[in-house]
């Protein structure tokens, strides 16, 4: 019964303190190390922080992509920011995402930011469900020709772990000492 006790408090306390792993998400390595990249993509810095920069130009509609697997607990949050410049213009709808698991965090084209705009510096994040393998992929495409490649940055990728709230840990101190109570008890 000991073993069993120790067991569940050992598991609980490794499923709360473990934290979902991204690799070089604010790519301050100046690199892109534990990315994959597909096309044309660097890092940059602006003086303030770094960044992941993607162009366009695989061709009209391919999409110049960047990703990362990881393993992520239900209750882990990723956040991060992105941002799109579109260096042409419509009927030439180019365009740009960030998503996870299928799950789109960020989106923006053409049509969204009009000829030759820039979207808003978007932070965004996102709540872990369901526990498990997750792909977290960027992108952005030239629609219709090969010109005028647009561009995406990306950066401040981190995950918040999933940390259990102090009432559930009380919860779970009282709990021992009424196993350690009854175990008492019997004893005597």
């Amino acid at each position: 019964m000991k073993t069993k006790i120790l067991a569940a408090v050992l598991a609980f306390a490794t499923n709360a303190a473990f934290a979902g792993a991204i690799t070089n998400g604010d790519f301050a390595s100046g690199t892109l190390n534990g990315w994959s990249a597909n096309g044309s993509a660097s890092v940059v810095s602006n003086s303030t922080y770094y960044f992941a920069d993607l162009y366009a130009g695989l061709g009209a509609n391919v999409y110049t992509t960047l990703s990362q697997s990881m393993y992520l607990q239900a209750g882990d949050v990723l956040t991060g920011s992105a941002q799109f410049f579109a260096h042409d213009y419509m009927p030439y709808d180019d365009s740009s995402y960030v998503s996870i698991g299928g799950t789109n965090l960020f989106t923006s084209s053409i049509s969204s930011v009009g000829n030759y705009g820039t979207s808003a510096l978007t932070t965004f994040s996102y709540t872990v469900l369901t526990s498990g393998n997750y792909v977290l992929s960027a992108g952005v495409k030239n629609s219709g020709d090969n010109s005028g490649a647009s561009e995406l940055q990306i950066s401040n990728f981190a995950v918040a772990t999933n940390v259990p709230e102090p009432a559930s840990m009380a919860l779970m101190g009282l709990g021992l000492l009424g196993v350690a109570a009854l175990r008492r008890k019997s004893r005597i």
